[in-house]
């Protein structure tokens, strides 16, 4: 909804203020810009300082179209085009309408020293994951490079990045979040892991799922960053990776994902999460992984004794899962998911946690989210365990607040 700078932004006195002749005189002469001429039976407009509309301005770029809210207030006034223009070129939408506009700005000639884009040291995000065949390599390689000194986050384009662009992300040091799923061309994962070591304040890396050459001749070790705490992997990620790579990821890693490698297999994963199981908070297994089996994971708790959230395909679980539970686990969150592939021997029990939250074995868990094909609604029994399920989360949520809203919620497929 555009902002009407009238209805929206303008304070109006109830009744005119009245002002004598000699306060008017005195008022004159102390030439304050904030108060201005009133005739009787007028309305008065105070503007709001820009401090005010600076923070109102900070809470419309939480909403979905803020980019077209902030175009609109940018046309305002000067003041409030000020105010919008950092906001509107921090996190920008990109399409294959908008690109080409952004990059004539953003880059106005090839060469930086030419002519320099007063807006470039504006723009925290570069999203490109929009955009398909709407750049080129050199292109989003010269976009690096204009953005280096600022840019917080990178979406990788499908089909425009390449080997020439690795060499501006390295320069990339303020960088916290890079996302290189999308990338459709061959990584090698020597060349991405010395892009990666100049990035020490990288918090959040997604993988390419385009990764090759991981099996190093020589057993090489590569250096993850420093501070990285979130991980996503998926697509080339396979055994050889997991036993030699990801073990050694920093102590500050909390959140591991990792769907759709279809070269790992069950006791290698197994390995990798008994050594770096303990550290994580947030767990992620989804399907996709067709080595795995039904109930391969099912010492996933003993393995993660301090996880708060876990996403799990169904698939390579079962109910003896939430038999083996250590006392007390700190797990809030449950995600079962499960893939359109699942077979017949696919199944968990809505009565089998209802057990363990009753038992207080997860006695902080407050949400279960399910997959429809799970069929936790199928029969009036399970319907039953569901009803009971919900309210042992509600009356452990009224005991022990955590903040989290309480329940069974059955995802879309």
């Amino acid at each position: 909804m555009a902002l009407d700078a009238q209805s929206n932004w303008n304070v109006e006195m109830s009744q005119p203020l009245k002002i004598s002749s000699h306060t008017r005189r005195r008022t004159s002469a102390l030439k304050s810009p904030i108060l201005l001429p009133i005739r009787s039976n007028s309305t008065r407009e105070v503007p709001l300082p820009p401090e005010i509309l600076t923070q109102i301005f900070r809470h419309v770029s939480d909403l979905e179209n803020a980019q077209a809210a902030f175009y609109s207030c940018s046309l305002t006034s000067h003041i409030w085009y000020t105010i919008c223009t950092p906001y509107l070129y921090a996190r920008p939408i990109l399409t294959g309408g908008n690109f080409s506009l952004f990059t004539d700005t953003i880059c106005p000639s090839k060469n930086a020293k030419i002519r320099h884009s007063p807006l470039a040291p504006l723009v925290k995000r570069l999203d490109m994951g929009r955009l398909v065949h709407n750049s080129s390599r050199s292109l989003t390689a010269r976009l690096l490079g204009r953005l280096k000194p600022n840019i917080e986050e990178f979406v990788a384009p499908q089909a425009s990045f390449a080997i020439n662009s690795f060499a501006a992300l390295s320069k990339c040091t303020m960088l916290r979040e890079l996302d290189m799923s999308l990338i459709s061309a061959s990584i090698s994962n020597k060349q991405l892991f010395q892009t990666l070591a100049p990035l020490q304040k990288l918090e959040t890396l997604f993988f390419p799922r385009t990764s090759t050459g991981l099996r190093d001749k020589q057993g090489k070790e590569y250096i993850w960053p420093p501070k990285l705490k979130v991980l996503h992997l998926a697509g080339g990620v396979d055994d050889h990776f997991l036993r030699h790579q990801l073990v050694n990821v920093p102590p500050s890693l909390t959140r591991l994902s990792i769907q759709h490698c279809s070269q790992v297999y069950a006791p290698v994963l197994l390995e990798t999460l008994s050594k770096i199981g303990p550290q994580l908070q947030h767990l992620t297994v989804r399907h996709g992984m067709s080595k795995l089996q039904v109930g391969v994971l099912d010492t996933l708790f003993i393995l993660c004794p301090n996880l708060v959230a876990l996403r799990v395909s169904a698939d390579y679980i079962s109910n003896e899962m939430f038999r083996i539970i250590p006392e007390s686990h700190p797990l809030r969150i449950l995600d079962l998911d499960c893939s359109p592939q699942a077979g017949a021997d696919v199944g968990i029990d809505a009565g089998v946690i209802y057990k363990v939250v009753e038992d207080g074995q997860l006695r902080d868990l407050r949400r279960v989210i399910a997959s429809p094909r799970l069929a936790w609604s199928a029969s009036k029994k399970t319907r039953r365990d569901v009803g009971d399920l919900v309210e042992v989360l509600e009356d452990a949520e009224m005991e022990r607040p955590l903040g989290l809203t309480p329940g069974v919620f059955v995802m879309k497929d």
